[in-house]
């Protein structure tokens, strides 16, 4: 009964060393959002809010100099 905590342990000690020392962004996981022109005529006519939201998120994204 006492090797099954001691072998999780261990692999809990182990697992735990796997993390990644990459430094984080602003910009990580944003992509800047380009519809088609014909796409964007069709959400201006049908979606006005969601057009806006899209520009917002691009112009955050440019703000923050994601691209």
């Amino acid at each position: 009964m006492i090797r099954c905590p001691l072998l999780m342990l261990l692999l809990c000690a182990l697992i735990s060393g796997c993390q990644t020392a990459t430094p984080q962004s602003a910009c990580d996981g944003w992509q800047k959002l380009t519809p088609s022109l014909a796409t964007s005529v069709v959400i201006l006519q049908a979606d006005r809010p969601f057009a806006n939201q899209v520009a917002a998120h691009n112009k955050f994204g440019q703000s923050q100099k994601c691209w």
